[in-house]
């Protein structure tokens, strides 16, 4: 085994560019020799530094933090070193936890969106949720995705498309019969909210394809309602559970309407 190397010999080994080991000699983390003609010989030591360099880089520390550990090795640094690795790995630890569960959770969900009966009126009963809300003129469908994106920058961890997030729009029936989305919320365990959808039981309906054809879906709600002796406790709510973050297919897509009811 022989004791120099060449640099291209080290880019090889390290996946990395010659414009780095020359930025790592330049802040005196590496102090490659040089051969008779000018060339870098990086020597057993350089490799040994430049694997803790390509470790501690991993854990997020500083190219200053790096220095100060390699000029000041013992065995009380080298202690401080290792506590604070490991509280770093275990914060990933949970992190990746957390996203995995978010994976897990979406995809429950995706399957739960699947296997709902199309176009029928169900009963169901839900608790209190806690929603952030959004209050803008909404003209177009399209306008719906750019506000719950607006709106998900309030909360205190940015939400992932992959995360297990109701998010939806508020209905209001007009005079003429005729919809309009006055608002849009994402439900949020956050300690920060804006409105709460109250528990109790809902009428629900599921239906699937564009979500712009709320109108007739809605009028079956309704007729549902009367017939039942009921009457709406709150606002027509559409969630978007399958729409343009799963599947570019409009036909893929599935909304549900829900709406509180109490006697008449």
């Amino acid at each position: 085994m022989k004791n120099l190397y060449q640099i291209q010999e080290i880019c090889r080994l390290y996946h990395i560019g010659a414009d780095s080991l020359r930025y790592y000699e330049k802040i005196g983390l590496i102090q490659p020799q040089r051969s008779e003609g000018n060339y870098r010989l990086y020597s057993l030591s350089d490799i040994w530094r430049l694997n803790v360099i390509r470790d501690m880089l991993k854990l997020g520390f500083s190219t200053r933090q790096i220095k100060t550990y390699l000029d000041a090795r013992s065995i009380a640094t080298t202690r401080s070193l290792l506590d604070e690795k490991e509280a770093i790995l275990q914060q990933r630890i949970e992190e990746m936890k957390k996203d995995l569960q978010d994976v897990q959770n979406r995809r429950q969900s995706l399957e739960e969106a699947l296997s709902e009966p199309m176009n029928q009126v169900c009963r169901r009963t839900f608790e209190k949720r806690r929603c952030l809300l959004l209050k803008e003129n909404i003209e177009h469908d399209e306008d719906i995705d750019f506000l719950l994106t607006k709106l998900s920058g309030r909360l205190e961890e940015q939400l992932s498309i992959l995360g297990n997030v109701d998010t939806g729009s508020m209905l209001e029936l007009q005079p003429d019969g005729s919809v309009r989305c006055t608002s849009v919320f994402i439900c949020t365990e956050d300690e920060s909210y804006d409105f709460t959808l109250e528990a109790g039981d809902y009428l629900t309906l599921t239906y699937s394809g564009r979500y712009d054809t709320h109108n007739e879906h809605l009028r079956l709600l309704q007729e549902t309602i009367e017939n039942q002796h009921l009457k709406p406790a709150g606002n027509f709510l559409e969630f978007l559970l399958i729409d343009i973050h799963e599947t570019q297919r409009y036909e893929e897509y599935v909304t549900q309407l829900q709406v509180r009811v109490i006697p008449a």
